[in-house]
């Protein structure tokens, strides 16, 4: 297996807008994504079906789920189980990294 570094602020280059994710490594069959959060995701709740985790990096973020809300600042986080709804908000710009199931 070949090491390699890699670095948030060259995936964050690569931004096109909020909410376009950009990988940043790729770990035990998971990838690390950054994201630029602004605004509301989404018109409703969504699900997924493995669990996804969210670790503010900058700013604030609000994640809504069936019955509550959760406001996560810089360096706060939260691990949002498979099949429950939700909703990201951010009423300002926020980079938020996330971790996924590396679908290929």
């Amino acid at each position: 297996m070949e090491i390699k570094k890699f670095s948030i602020p060259e995936a964050e280059k690569l931004f096109k807008g909020p909410w376009d994710p950009k990988g940043v490594v790729e770990f035990a069959g998971h990838i690390f994504r950054i994201a630029r959060f602004e605004g509301r995701y989404g018109e409703t709740l969504h699900t997924h079906q493995y669990d996804e985790f969210f670790l503010v990096l900058e700013g604030k973020i609000r994640i809504d789920t069936e019955g509550k809300s959760f406001d996560l600042n810089t360096f706060e986080g939260i691990i949002i189980p498979a099949g429950v709804g939700h909703q990201p908000f951010a009423e300002k710009p926020a980079l938020v990294l996330m971790l996924d199931p590396n679908e290929k």
